[in-house]
C-alpha cells in the first residue's frame, strides 16, 4: 500500500443533480485514478471535465479531472479518471520513476482459502468538520463468497469507530470508502464498490482487477499512462515467484542485454512456441512436465516469458518460480500449497538444475492438481539433477526422468538466410537505440536513433556465432556503443564479451570514483578482480561478502567494507541477497574466467577457502557452467583446464557433502558432451571419491541416512571407470558397493536393499565382460535381483515397477541361456505386462515394451509356438512403427539415478 496514491474523487451525483458525489480512489500512474464508477454521472463522455481529484496530504486543493474510462454492469463498477495537467500537481514520489520499474503490480486470487487484504480510504465515519480522514481497514477476501457474480466480499471483525449516520441520511458509516483500492502485500487486487452492512463486523463488496484487465481499453489507458504494460499475478503464491514485471534498470549498458529487460522485441521461435503452446493447451495429461534446454543467450527465458505472456491472454496463470530459493534437503517448507488453482496454470523455473530438491517438492505438490499444470524447466542442459531420485517419491521421479526435452537450436541457425540475419540485427539495433538514450550515462550525449539508421551489420553475419540470440544482441550493443561519444580501443581478437565488458567498466569506475564510495584511489585492476570475485561466488550476508572482499589480492583491508558496498550498490541484488550479479550470464561467467580463472588459479583458490558452502555451490555452478560453454564451442582444451582447477581445488579443500552431492547432480549426461572424451568424467570422479571419503566416516554412525547414498556412490565410480576403459577399477568399486550393500541390508533393508540390487547387476555385468562368472552365477545373481525387486514392490504397492520389469528380462535371458525356455516365456510376459501397465501413463516405456515382445516372440517361436508367438511380434513392430524405430533398444529403468548402472 502507497499511502501518497490514495486521493479524494468528487463528481456530480448521479441521483441528485448539482449535489457533489464522493469516492475514494488510487493512483496507478502519476495523473491516472482508478475509482468506482457509480458515483459518477451515468454515461459521462469521455473528455467531460465532471469531477475532481484531491490529494489531501499536499493541500486542500482540488484538480480537475476527466473520465477516461467507466464501466458499471454486472460485478464490474470501475472508471479511469485522468487529472488534468496542472503546474500545481504533484506527482507522488512512489511513481516518479517510471523507467525503470512498473508503477503497480496487479494481482488475482487464484485459491479457495481467504487471504488478507488492506484497504485504506475516506469513509463517511471519517467525516467531521474540517473534512475526511483516512480509514485504514484490515481483512480478509473470501473467494468463495459471491463467486458466482464474480466479485471480491471483503470480511473482517477488526474493532471499528463506534459511530452511526446522521438519522434519516442515506448513506453509511462506509460511504466514501468506494474506490478504495484492495492491496495485497503490492498486489493490486480490486477496488471497493459496496457496503454490505453487515450487523457485526464489516463487509464490503469489490470489483476484482482481473476483469477489469480483461477490458483491452481498460489495459491500454493504463500502459498508456504509466509506459508499462499490466500483468496480471497470482497474489497468494506471490513469495514463491518472480514478479512478472520486472524492474528495467538502465543505469550500465549491459544491463540492456537482461532477458527480464527485453529490450529487443521478440521474434522468431514461432515453432518452438507453437510446440509449447500445443503441450500447454492440447495434450491431454492433467499435469506435465517439460524441459527446455539450450546454452546460455539462446533465448530460454525469453521464449518461456512469451510462451507465458500467450497463456495470461488465455486465462492462464503463469508465473516463473523464484531463482535464489533455498535448494538444501533440510530447507524449511515453502508452502506450495500456495500454487493449488482450478485454473489452468503454467509455473516455469529457470536455473532448474540449481534447484533439484524444489522441483522434486513441487512435482510432489502440484501432480495432484485435478486440473490443467504444467511446469516448465528451463536448464543449459539435462543431468542427473533431472533423474536422480534425490528421495523422491517414485511417481514424481518418473514424471521428471521421463519429461520431454526440447533443445532450443539457434535462433539464426546457419542455413538462415542472410537477409533474414540483416533484418533480425537492424531491429536489435533499433530497439536498443531506444532504451540507449534512457540510460543516464548516455542520456542526451548523441542522437541514438539517429546512429541506428547509418549502422551497418558486422561483417560475417552469416557466421554461426550469430545464431545465439544474445550474440547478435550484443554484437548490435557494442556497434552502437562504439559509434557513440566514447568507443572504447579494440584489437583485431577481441570477443564481442570482452568489448562490452570494455564498456561495462567505465560504469564501474565511474561508481566507484562517485561521492558516494570515493574508491578511484584503488587500481582498476583491483576492482575487476573483486567484481568477478562477487559474479563467481556470490554473497547473501554482508558477513559473505566481507569475507571474499578481505581476500582479494591488492584490496587494503580497511578498504573492504568500502568495496563490499560498491559491489552491493553496482547492481540490484535479489530478495533476500546482498550482492546482485553482473547479467547476463554469459559475461558475468566471461570475466570471472578472465579475472580468476586463467591467469590467476591461485586468486580463486585463495577466495575458495573463505567462501561458505552455499558460495562455493555457486562457484562450482559456474566454472561448469563456463567449461560447458567451452565445450559446446569445440574447445574442449579450455573446458578441461577450468575443470582441471576446480578439481585440485576439491582435492585440496573439499566443501561439505551436500555441496558435493548438488555438484554431482548437476554434471551434464555425457552424451551431451558431443566429443569422443568426456571432459567433465575427471571431475565427476573426484566428486564421488569426496563423497566416498566423507561417507565412509559417516555411514558407520548412521547407515540408516547415509549408507544407501555411500553405496550409490561407490557404485557411481565403478560406473565412472568402466566408462573410461578401466574396468579392474571399475570391478574393485562395484565389489566393495555389494559388499556394504550386504552389510547395511542387513540392518537397513528398507533402504538398502534396492542399492544392493543394483550394485549385484553392475558386478555381474563386469564379471561377465572379463569372463569370470558362468551362466550358472549369473542367473543366481539374477533371480537374487528377482527377489529383492518383488521384496520392494510387495512392500510398496504403489512403488515403482519398472525394475522389476527389467530385472525380468534380464532374469529371462539366463534362464533361457540355462537352458529352461518355458520359465524364461512366463518371466518375459510378467515383463510385459509390467511395462505395458508403465507404458500407458509414461509412453517413454514403450520401446523398452518393444524390446521385452520381440524377445517373448522370439522365445516362443523357439519353443514351437508360432501361432502364439505372432502377437508380440505385431505389438512390437506396431510401437516401432509409431515411433519411428528401426530396431528396439534395451529395455531401461529410468526412474533412478542414471549413471548408477552399466
Amino acid at each position: 500500500m502507497e499511502f501518497d496514491r490514495i486521493v479524494q474523487v468528487r463528481g456530480a451525483k448521479p441521483e441528485s443533480p448539482g449535489k457533489a458525489a464522493f469516492a475514494t480512489g488510487y493512483l496507478v500512474a502519476p495523473r491516472l485514478v482508478l475509482t468506482t464508477s457509480h458515483v459518477l454521472a451515468t454515461g459521462s463522455p469521455a473528455g467531460k471535465d465532471t469531477v475532481t481529484v484531491c490529494r489531501p496530504e499536499t493541500g486542500e486543493h482540488r484538480f480537475k479531472a476527466t473520465v477516461r474510462w467507466q464501466r458499471k454492469h454486472l460485478a464490474v463498477d470501475a472508471a479511469l479518471i485522468e487529472v488534468a495537467r496542472d503546474a500545481n500537481w504533484q506527482t507522488p514520489g512512489s511513481l516518479r520513476d517510471l523507467h525503470t520499474r512498473p508503477p503497480q503490480r496487479w494481482g488475482q486470487l487464484i485459491g479457495t482459502r481467504p487471504h488478507p487484504v488492506t484497504v485504506c480510504g475516506y469513509p463517511r465515519m471519517q467525516k467531521d468538520t474540517t473534512g475526511r480522514r483516512e480509514e485504514q481497514l484490515t481483512g480478509d477476501i473470501y473467494p468463495g463468497a459471491s463467486r458466482t457474480d464474480g466479485r471480491y466480499e471483503i470480511l473482517s471483525t477488526h474493532p471499528m469507530p463506534a459511530t452511526l449516520p446522521p438519522a434519516g441520511a442515506r448513506t453509511t458509516n462506509w460511504s466514501g470508502f468506494s474506490g478504495a483500492a484492495l492491496l495485497c502485500r503490492d498486489l493490486l487486487a480490486g477496488l471497493v464498490v459496496q457496503d454490505r452492512q453487515a450487523p457485526v463486523g464489516v463487509r464490503l463488496t469489490a470489483t476484482r482487477i482481473c476483469d477489469l484487465l480483461a477490458d483491452s481499453e481498460f489495459e491500454s489507458l493504463i500502459a498508456e499512462h504509466s509506459g508499462w504494460h499490466p500483468v496480471l499475478e497470482p497474489i497468494e503464491p506471490d513469495h514463491l515467484l518472480t514478479p512478472a514485471a520486472r524492474g528495467r534498470d538502465l543505469r550500465s549498458p549491459a544491463m540492456l542485454l537482461r532477458a527480464d529487460t527485453e529490450a529487443v522485441t521478440f521474434h522468431g521461435r514461432k515453432q518452438e512456441h507453437e510446440h509449447l503452446l500445443n503441450w500447454c493447451t492440447n495434450t491431454s495429461d492433467t499435469f506435465a512436465v517439460h524441459l527446455l534446454t539450450g546454452p546460455a543467450g539462446q533465448g530460454k527465458t525469453r521464449l518461456a516469458r512469451h510462451l507465458a505472456a500467450t497463456l495470461r491472454g488465455r486465462g492462464w496463470i503463469a508465473a516463473e518460480l523464484r531463482a535464489d530459493l533455498d535448494d538444501a534437503s533440510d530447507a524449511p517448507g515453502l508452502g506450495y500449497e500456495a500454487l493449488d488453482t482450478s485454473l489452468p496454470m503454467l509455473l516455469v523455473v529457470d536455473y532448474a538444475e540449481t534447484l533439484p530438491r524444489q522441483i522434486r517438492h513441487l512435482i510432489e505438490s502440484l501432480r495432484r492438481s485435478r486440473h490443467r499444470t504444467r511446469l516448465l524447466l528451463l536448464a543449459r542442459t539435462q543431468g542427473d539433477w533431472k533423474t536422480g531420485s534425490l528421495r523422491a517419491g517414485a511417481d514424481t521421479r518418473a514424471l521428471l526422468a521421463t519429461a520431454p526435452v526440447l533443445k532450443l537450436p539457434p535462433l539464426h541457425s546457419e542455413t538462415t538466410d542472410s537477409t533474414s540475419r540483416t533484418a533480425a540485427f537492424a531491429r536489435a539495433v533499433r530497439d536498443l537505440a531506444t532504451l540507449l538514450a534512457q540510460t543516464p550515462a548516455l542520456t542526451g550525449t548523441v542522437d541514438w536513433q539517429q546512429v541506428a539508421a547509418t549502422l551497418p551489420p558486422p561483417p560475417h553475419l552469416n557466421h554461426a556465432r550469430y545464431g545465439s540470440a544474445l550474440t547478435l544482441q550484443m554484437a548490435a550493443l557494442t556497434s552502437l556503443l562504439q559509434r557513440g561519444p566514447s568507443p572504447v580501443r579494440t584489437h583485431s581478437d577481441m570477443s564481442l564479451e570482452a568489448l562490452m565488458l570494455a564498456h561495462e567498466e567505465r560504469y564501474w569506475e565511474g561508481t566507484a570514483a562517485s561521492p558516494l564510495f570515493q574508491l578511484d584511489d584503488l587500481r582498476p585492476a583491483t576492482l575487476r578482480r573483486a567484481l568477478a570475485a562477487a559474479a563467481l561466488y556470490g554473497a547473501i550476508t554482508r558477513d559473505e561478502a566481507l569475507a571474499l572482499t578481505r581476500t582479494v589480492p591488492g584490496l587494503p583491508a580497511d578498504r573492504a567494507s568500502d568495496v563490499a558496498e560498491w559491489l552491493q550498490g553496482l547492481y540490484p541484488p535479489a530478495p533476500g541477497h546482498y550482492w546482485g550479479s553482473l547479467q547476463p550470464d554469459r559475461l558475468a561467467e566471461h570475466h570471472a574466467e578472465a579475472e580468476l580463472v586463467s591467469p590467476a588459479a591461485d586468486v580463486l583458490r585463495a577466495l575458495w577457502s573463505q567462501a561458505t558452502d552455499r558460495q562455493r555451490l555457486r562457484a562450482m555452478i559456474v566454472l561448469m557452467r563456463i567449461a560447458r560453454a567451452h565445450v559446446l564451442t569445440r574447445r574442449p582444451a579450455d573446458a578441461t583446464s577450468v575443470l582441471q582447477i576446480l578439481e585440485t581445488i576439491l582435492t585440496k579443500t573439499p566443501p561439505s557433502v551436500r555441496v558435493l552431492h548438488i555438484a554431482a547432480n548437476l554434471l551434464p549426461l555425457r552424451q551431451v558432451a558431443r566429443i569422443s572424451q568426456d571432459p567433465f568424467a575427471p571431475l565427476g570422479l573426484c566428486i564421488d571419491k569426496q563423497l566416498a571419503t566423507a561417507y565412509r566416516e559417516l555411514a558407520p554412525t548412521d547407515p540408516g541416512r547415509y549408507g544407501p547414498d555411500f553405496i550409490d556412490t561407490l557404485n557411481n565410480i565403478g560406473v565412472r571407470y568402466h566408462q573410461q576403459g578401466q574396468p579392474d577399477e571399475a570391478l574393485k568399486w562395484c565389489k566393495e558397493a555389494v559388499h556394504l550393500g550386504r552389510e547395511f541390508t542387513r540392518t537397513h533393508p528398507a533402504v538398502c536393499e534396492v542399492r544392493l540390487a543394483m550394485a549385484l547387476r553392475n558386478l555381474s555385468f563386469l564379471l561377465r565382460g572379463k569372463g569370470r562368472q558362468n551362466d550358472s552365477d549369473a542367473l543366481a545373481t539374477a533371480e537374487e535381483i528377482l527377489a529383492i525387486e518383488r521384496r520392494f514392490i510387495a512392500a510398496h504397492p504403489n512403488g515403482d515397477t519398472s525394475y522389476l520389469a527389467l530385472t525380468l528380462y534380464d532374469t529371462a535371458r539366463h534362464l533361457s541361456r540355462a537352458g529352461r525356455p518355458e520359465e524364461s516365456v512366463t518371466a518375459l510376459d510378467e515383463s510385459a505386462t509390467l511395462y505395458r501397465r508403465l507404458a500407458q501413463t509414461e509412453p517413454a516405456y514403450e520401446p523398452s515394451l518393444a524390446r521385452v515382445l520381440t524377445a517373448l516372440s522370439i522365445e516362443l517361436e523357439d519353443l514351437g509356438h508360432f501361432d502364439q508367438a505372432r502377437a508380440p511380434a505385431n505389438e512390437s513392430a506396431d510401437i516401432r512403427d509409431r515411433r519411428g524405430l528401426p530396431f528396439s533398444p534395451d529395455p531401461v529403468a529410468g526412474l533412478r539415478r542414471r549413471k548408477t548402472r552399466i
